[in-house]
């Protein structure tokens, strides 16, 4: 009875490892798609503007918010609106090490808010850099508990022979 549970189970392992393989393919498809999908979104939908506008102070929209500013909830609400945007990114990103997924959404972040600033297509925030970011790294920390999760099952898995 023995032999055939451990059959069992390298083969339950076997099918998790190919979900692993087959499922980093699925999402290096998807991160093009969703790249190019936020790249239409954040510049080719939108029209140029006559001016060239930026904005490098740090959380303005939170601090207009916070002095009762007409406009600070609706800019507020934007910066969290660029968080959940950004998550799938951080989902989808095939690479492993957290420094690499925030390299990676800095320069993602950065170019886009240049091409808006050079191309007049928006207003070039560093508030947007950082939301987009983090939005990134959220994505990124999802997809590392799911990880750690599935891993935690299939390892459960093995020890007690229950597949």
């Amino acid at each position: 009875a023995g032999g055939g549970g451990k059959g069992i189970i390298s083969h339950e392992s076997e099918k998790v490892n190919s979900f692993y393989e087959k499922s980093e393919i699925f999402f290096e498809n998807d991160v093009i798609l969703y790249c190019l999908f936020i790249v239409w979104y954040t510049l080719m939908s939108r029209t140029p503007k006559t001016a060239h506008t930026a904005d490098l102070r740090l959380f303005w929209s939170f601090r207009d918010l916070l002095a009762g500013k007409s406009t600070g909830k609706t800019d507020a609400i934007q910066n969290i609106n660029n968080i959940l945007f950004f998550i799938p990114f951080g989902l989808l990103l095939p690479i492993k090490k957290w420094w690499k997924v925030l390299l990676a959404a800095l320069c993602f972040s950065i170019a886009i808010e240049a091409c808006q600033y050079i191309f007049a297509l928006g207003l070039c925030e560093l508030d947007d850099v950082i939301s987009n970011t983090f939005g990134t790294m959220i994505g990124y920390w999802i997809w590392t508990g799911i990880k750690k999760l599935a891993r935690s099952s299939d390892e459960t898995s093995k020890e007690t022979g229950v597949l």
